[in-house]
């Protein structure tokens, strides 16, 4: 089980680094000016409330409707909860799973590619709303006989020519821009469960490391304890000097391999570290086995491929209403005199341009949405049935991990009273020092495989909640 690890266990150099990374951003949200809201909340929502008006403030940035809205909201969120974490420190409670996942989301490099698409949906949404289809252009003209008769005949023109909306096709682009967000909404979503993933497989890394080092220790613990009793006998002449030198390089090996077990758990504490920002773990608990036993629709990543393919077929819908073009509205004046001694006759006009649609041309641009629609019908059907089989596999290890856990819980019992026999035996006389370490050895290595099918039926619970979409 592994014990909520102090901030001091973490190596020197890299404690010294997150500890001035968390000294640096406290003090920079305490310089931010936000309204305490201990009159409006319970206590305990305070830190939480104050946080996320403290990152809303710092921003900066004017948020815009849409999805430029929704993603400043959860991102001030979630840079709360990693803010609340990383202030715990080392006197604090240790972080929830939660706050975890929500500090490692807001280090992630990820998030830049999605404000960019946010800012792409929010700008099609713009477009829809607007009254013209296009940008507008200027026009202007001006005609001379100079070069010609040179009667004095002048004409000039000047207007704005408008491109209009066909029957039903800014309809068609409202709802295009409005699946390009959710399309934005569900990658986040996938990008969060993502990180909930690794997170969960760092942490069972650190479990399984921090487990080898404590059965290490105890191993090295039992091997000096035996060296001691062979040392004392072999002075009372029980027993031959061959056998303290078996004894002392089985606790020198034993004291190796406790090293090496603290040397892969430094490494996997960094890795930690590293992706979460976070120098202590979540306390040991375990998850609870969801109760879905199939993929659901609402899976993050089956979501995602069906705003994918109704994006799709928006735009096969809106490619449609475009058409060849859009209609034109012309609107300006115009001057014009037959020669010198005229008067400037000026008139203004309206003038619509209505463009034809050739088969041949339109045909293009709507087989190539069709084939976007069909290829993300089709990532659609190949992402369920990779996700039922994730699913299936991620049943059946659950399975096979408990199965094997009861048949290793039976045989470390086994082991651990024939190991008691052992060492009677061998404190009387009735046994050697090799028959003794040979049991030793079984018993220490069916306690170690009792002890990491144990870690492997939890992970197994978090890989099947994971294969489920479900987050800690």
């Amino acid at each position: 089980m592994i014990r909520p690890y102090k901030a001091r266990e973490i190596p020197g150099r890299l404690l010294k680094k997150s500890q001035t990374s968390a000294r640096q951003g406290t003090n920079q949200r305490k310089s931010a000016v936000y309204t305490p809201v201990s009159r409006f909340a319970a206590p305990h929502f305070e830190p939480i409330c104050n946080a996320v008006l403290c990152r809303m403030r710092v921003l900066q940035q004017p948020a815009r409707r849409g999805t430029r809205l929704l993603a400043r909201m959860i991102f001030a969120v979630l840079m709360a909860c990693a803010d609340i974490a990383m202030a715990a420190g080392e006197d604090g409670p240790p972080p929830t799973l939660q706050e975890v996942v929500a500090s490692a989301y807001a280090r992630l490099p990820q998030r830049q590619t999605l404000d960019a698409q946010a800012g792409e949906a929010d700008a099609l949404t713009r477009r829809s709303d607007s009254l013209i289809a296009d940008s507008p252009s200027l026009d202007t003209g001006y005609r001379t006989d100079q070069v010609g008769s040179q009667d004095g005949y002048r004409e000039w023109e000047a207007g704005m020519s408008l491109p209009l909306w066909k029957p039903g096709q800014r309809r068609a682009e409202q709802e295009l821009a409005r699946r390009a967000a959710s399309v934005v909404e569900q990658q986040a979503s996938v990008l969060m469960l993502a990180v909930a993933g690794e997170v969960r497989e760092r942490i069972w890394d650190a479990e399984r490391m921090h487990n080898n080092v404590e059965l290490a220790k105890k191993e090295w613990d039992t091997a000096v304890s035996l060296e001691r009793n062979v040392q004392r006998r072999v002075e009372l002449g029980e027993l031959a000097k061959m056998d303290l030198l078996l004894a002392r390089d089985a606790t020198l090996s034993k004291r190796a391999a406790y090293l090496r077990a603290q040397t892969d758990l430094e490494n996997a504490r960094r890795r930690y570290v590293s992706y979460t920002g976070l120098s202590r773990l979540p306390p040991r608990q375990g998850e609870t086995r969801s109760a879905l036993t199939a993929v659901p629709e609402a899976h993050p990543q089956l979501a995602e491929a069906g705003a994918g393919v109704n994006q799709a077929r928006a735009q096969v819908v809106a490619t449609r209403r475009a058409g060849a073009g859009a209609p034109v509205l012309f609107v300006g004046a115009t001057g014009e005199r037959g020669d010198s001694d005229s008067d400037f006759d000026n008139r203004l006009g309206l003038s619509l341009s209505l463009p034809i649609g050739v088969t041949a041309h339109k045909r293009t641009a709507i087989s190539a949405a069709e084939r976007a629609r069909a290829e993300a019908q089709a990532e659609y059907d190949d992402r369920h049935r990779r996700l039922v089989l994730a699913l299936e596999e991620a049943q059946q290890a659950l399975e096979s991990a408990q199965a094997q856990l009861g048949v290793a819980q039976e045989q470390n019992a086994l082991a651990q009273e024939n190991l008691r026999l052992a060492q009677i035996a061998f404190d009387r006389g009735e046994t050697d020092l090799v028959g003794l370490l040979r049991v030793q050895g079984l018993a220490f290595a069916a306690e170690r495989q009792e002890k990491e099918l144990s870690i492997m039926r939890q992970q197994a619970v978090a890989r099947y909640n994971q294969a489920l979409g479900v987050l800690p």
